[in-house]
């Protein structure tokens, strides 16, 4: 995420994983070739979720039963993808920024997006395996093959029904692969009928931040 702040820019990146089972203890910071790494856990978090901030504060947020051995494995696991985003935020300090939300407005977007998307994939029985936020110029979302959702942190900018319509889409790509009639017959099934009403209104929308 980005704040305008005296002329730089600030970057908050996101990642969200699978969801864990055990709960023991926990220590509240560990410290490997990165900025140090805090472990907190949230009653409404389902998935492991690492959230690097402004400061390069990096956090790791868990279920409230995760298993801390399996959030340490994930963090080393993750390590170039963290790196990757600490040298967007040196890049991004050195840019004008041009959004209109605080950074902690952008966190709490989402914070809200990754629990929207739970709730669509847990409603509709779309189980999808990870997801997480980029910057990307031209994609609002993609969903690969083995059901790793990316989704744009521009879709924070969008009306909620946008918003919506964009974490549906990709989990119905979950169950196809494509953009058939079949595929559009089901979004239709989530979103009342709109699904290529929506998706030409969503043509009306750029990205306000890019990679």
């Amino acid at each position: 995420m980005w704040r305008s702040n005296e002329n730089q820019t600030n970057y908050n990146a996101s990642y969200n994983t699978h969801r864990l089972t055990e709960n023991p203890p926990m220590p509240t910071t560990q410290t490997i070739p990165l900025p140090p790494i805090s472990y907190t856990r949230s009653a409404r978090a389902s998935r492991l979720r690492i959230t690097i901030r402004p400061n390069k504060t990096i956090t790791v947020t868990m279920p409230k039963n995760g298993n801390i051995g399996e959030a340490k494995k994930f963090i080393q696991s993750k390590q170039s993808w963290i790196k990757k985003h600490l040298q967007k935020i040196e890049q991004r300090e050195k840019l004008q920024p041009t959004p209109d939300l605080s950074s902690e407005e952008l966190i709490k977007a989402q914070e809200n997006l990754f629990s929207r998307l739970d709730y669509f994939s847990d409603k509709y029985n779309f189980p999808y395996n990870r997801a997480v936020f980029r910057c990307q110029k031209t994609k609002w979302g993609s969903c690969s093959d083995k059901n790793n959702i990316n989704l744009n942190i521009n879709i924070a900018f969008l009306p909620r029904e946008l918003q919506d319509y964009i974490l549906l889409h990709e989990l119905c790509h979950i169950r196809h692969k494509n953009h058939s009639k079949e595929f559009w017959n089901e979004l239709d099934r989530y979103v009342g009928g709109r699904a290529k009403q929506l998706s030409k209104e969503l043509r009306k929308y750029r990205m306000r931040m890019s990679a």
